[in-house]
């Protein structure tokens, strides 16, 4: 019982942590961004993916977490009292926060594809084809 409780809190935790790393890691910064060296980008076209990656983490920044209650549910775990409605609660809540996550990503390369040139878009197209044919 006592490997079962640790394993528990283990996954647990790293299901906060997993969680909180992945609202923390957004996209690459365009200058440590593969792609965007292969495209040989403009100085403005940079500066314009520079400014889209600064909003990026400042609208992921801006996603509220009130509804994310730290040690809800190891202390549910820790207590041997099974809570139904707080585990869908959490799970409700680091949904919405997810889901928040991938919108604001989306919206981040429609627009940073919007700053492409089409001759870029179509080579962004053919390294995509390449890598799912690989």
């Amino acid at each position: 019982m006592i490997k079962f409780t640790r394993t528990a809190l283990l996954v647990a935790t790293l299901a906060g942590a997993a969680f909180s790393a992945q609202a923390a890691t957004t996209a690459p910064a365009p200058a440590q961004d593969p792609i965007v060296q292969h495209l040989k980008l403009s100085d403005a076209q940079v500066a314009k993916i520079q400014t889209l990656h600064q909003q990026l983490e400042k609208n992921v920044e801006g996603i509220s977490m009130k509804d994310v209650k730290d040690g809800v549910i190891i202390d549910m775990i820790q207590s041997g009292k099974w809570n139904d409605a707080a585990v869908k609660q959490q799970l409700t809540a680091f949904s919405k926060v997810d889901q928040q996550v991938r919108y604001y990503k989306v919206k981040y390369y429609f627009d940073l594809s919007q700053v492409l040139t089409p001759e870029q878009r179509k080579q962004v197209q053919n390294d995509l084809a390449q890598a799912a044919a690989e």
